[in-house]
């Protein structure tokens, strides 16, 4: 019992920890389309995908078009591009030479709608699987596009037998969406599908075509660059083929005149002068790619001196 007058000791409360906030996580987007496409294509093409996308995803079958050559484009150019897994679950409409009446354009499903719904849910988990394992929301343009392309030359596996048989005889199977799957590509699916990532993450991006290959080209900074998350894959880690310009692609056999962005039917769709004309990052081309610090805006890459010794090369992108 307390005496009069004697203080009593109250043990104290430790104050309750503050809850560490959830990261930001990157969420699918159903509706992606680069800037490219849109100074390519327009942008009344831009909206009629964006509508097609809208009838897609509530199970419909018709969406607003204006035209029979819009839809064309739309159909034919789009998916591949910006929703791979489409070209698996629609098709163009039954009627081939009206697809379009009065303003209101159909196509159809090549799988029953619930199946399409689920296959759709599965390959958004798999896309934000890849960019939450790969990425950190805070990540910068130029940082987002170098950690998915060490994802795609550790992960991903360049597909010969489908290469070799292209020659041989016609292949229907080739697909982005395919590469998703299986692990395996070619040029044709690979580059497409890290534009695609990219687009995903909110980074401007397409392909690009040369003779007989295809490759990425992004925007950082407001400058354009070749990416070839394909050449990669048979020289791993190798940062000849990053953030490269005109120049540094030529050198790997593509002349600027030889190229077409996004889509070959320039006839069609005259092509702007685009132009890679940075060499902010030549410094890496000949070197080896081991890590980047976020924090201090460095890349850390490792090669081997004329003694077989490895020696560390730093490269600071601080503004990018």
């Amino acid at each position: 019992m307390d005496m009069p007058g004697q203080l009593t000791s109250v043990p104290t409360e430790e104050p309750t920890p503050e809850p560490t906030p959830e990261p930001i996580r990157f969420v699918f987007q159903p509706k992606v389309c680069s800037g490219y496409m849109e100074e390519v294509f327009g942008t009344a093409m831009c909206e009629t995908w964006s509508n097609l996308v809208d009838a897609v995803m509530a199970g419909e079958d018709t969406f607003a078009c204006p035209d029979k050559h819009t839809y064309d484009w739309v159909m034919g150019q789009f998916p591949r591009l910006c929703f791979p897994v489409l070209t698996e679950l629609i098709d163009l409409a039954w009627d081939r030479s009206h697809p379009v009446i009065d303003g209101v354009a159909s196509f159809t499903w090549r799988v029953p709608k619930e199946e399409a719904a689920a296959r759709i849910a599965e390959f958004a988990a798999r896309i934000e699987g890849i960019l939450n394992e790969v990425l950190k929301y805070d990540y910068s343009d130029f940082e987002k596009a170098l950690a998915i392309y060490d994802y795609f030359y550790r992960t991903y596996e360049y597909d010969r037998d489908a290469y070799n048989e292209l020659y041989e005889k016609p292949v229907d199977y080739l697909s982005t969406y395919r590469l998703f799957k299986t692990g395996k590509g070619i040029c044709r699916e690979l580059a497409p599908a890290y534009s695609y990532l990219l687009m995903q993450a909110g980074v401007e991006a397409t392909t690009m075509k040369g003779p007989s290959h295809e490759w990425s080209y992004v925007r950082i900074n407001g400058h354009d660059y070749h990416v070839d998350p394909t050449f990669v894959l048979s020289d791993p880690g190798s940062l000849s083929y990053f953030m490269m310009n005109d120049e540094q692609r030529e050198v790997h056999g593509f002349a600027r005149s030889d190229r077409f962005i996004t889509c070959i039917y320039s006839q069609d769709h005259p092509h702007p002068d685009y132009a890679a004309d940075d060499d902010t990052f030549a410094p890496l081309w000949d070197h080896t790619f081991e890590s980047f610090s976020h924090e201090d805006h460095i890349v850390s890459c490792l090669d081997e001196n004329d003694f077989g010794e490895w020696i560390t090369f730093e490269f600071d992108y601080t503004g990018y």
